[in-house]
């Protein structure tokens, strides 16, 4: 048995409904000892990785690169996707088949390497170096932002195969669409109309509710506030946000990015300890359009760990089953390393 009930959850962003199902997560979770963050790492450079220093043979160009402030040879990289979806250099057509249409496939993908280091993840590099990661994120959007002003772009990271990494190199990446994400669009669209309702930013609002509640928070620090979504989709499910508010990732100052990455390390290890170095995805949520006076919209980090499945009720009703409650999840990660 379990001290939480089951119960439905709708999500106030996008209006949809969560069935919260913690009697479905009958065992506990494992919390592997052997799983270290501090545990010492192979060395790099590893046979084989495109990535790794000494193979700039194997990627198509260096876009763009951090100074290390130690004796290796760069912090961070960014280079082109070797096999792009989309296409930097083609015009933005759609063709009016009928029923079915075609669009060309404009836009722009970019791998951002995280560290010459091969083994260093998230959980294991210094909170320097997931600095130095936040800082590359934030400049390569800048840049996307700023030379192709009619794309969307979107950082993300995919730690594990499961997640969908296809080089275990530490890496993260950076596509930019010509045609907004229609989820995307509906969650920009129900906040809107919640602030619409209330004069209130929502994420403000959750903000402010979650330090209230304290249930579901994880950590906290001046800058930013991490907790477990209320209507989380998944187990361990986890979002930071800033207290200041703007929508525009772009705008994160220094001090910000000097915030936001101890507690990012912190979500990284204690993934890594408390869940056994689970598959998850990170993404930056920021306003699609370049809007930085929008009061509804507020940008965050997400962090969404692979440890269940959809299977055919989610698929068919888009009704979300999480085998967990929140304020459990959230429990779980404050236990302190």
């Amino acid at each position: 048995m379990t001290d939480y009930p089951s119960e439905l959850r709708r999500d106030v962003l996008t209006n949809t409904w969560v069935a919260c199902a913690p009697i479905r997560n009958g065992r506990p979770i494992k919390t592997s000892a052997e799983t270290s963050p501090s545990a010492p790492s192979p060395e790099t450079p590893a046979d084989g990785c495109p990535f790794c220093p000494g193979h700039e043979d194997e990627v198509p160009d260096i876009l763009w690169e951090l100074d290390a402030d130690d004796n290796r040879p760069w912090a961070t990289r960014s280079v082109p996707n070797k096999y792009p979806a989309l296409e930097s250099h083609v015009a933005s057509e759609t063709s009016d088949g009928g029923l079915y249409q075609t669009r060309s496939s404009r836009g722009h993908q970019e791998v951002l390497i995280d560290t010459p280091d091969h083994n260093q993840d998230l959980a294991q590099m210094p909170v320097e170096q997931v600095e130095a990661v936040l800082h590359t994120y934030r400049a390569r959007y800048r840049a996307l932002r700023r030379t192709a002003p009619d794309l969307y772009p979107f950082v993300f990271r995919n730690h594990g195969s499961r997640a969908g990494a296809s080089i275990a190199h530490p890496h993260s990446q950076i596509i930019a669409l010509d045609v907004p994400p229609p989820r995307i669009e509906e969650e920009e669209t129900a906040a809107r109309e919640r602030y619409e309702d209330t004069g209130q930013c929502p994420y403000c609002e959750m903000i402010a509710e979650e330090l209230q509640a304290e249930i579901r928070l994880v950590a906290t620090n001046d800058a930013f506030v991490m907790f477990v979504p209320f209507a989380a989709q998944m187990p361990y499910e986890l979002w930071i946000l800033p207290r200041r508010h703007d929508p525009e990732f772009g705008h994160m100052t220094s001090d910000e990015r000097s915030a936001l990455a101890p507690l990012l390390h912190t979500a990284a290890r204690r993934y890594c300890v408390h869940l056994d170095d689970p598959a998850f995805n990170l993404y930056v949520r920021t306003a699609l359009q370049h809007a930085p006076d929008a009061p509804h919209l507020h940008w965050h980090l997400r962090l969404r760990p692979r440890t269940s499945r959809r299977a055919g009720f989610e698929l068919s009703t888009g009704v979300q089953v999480n085998p967990s409650l929140p304020e459990r999840d959230a429990k779980h990660l404050r236990t302190e390393l």
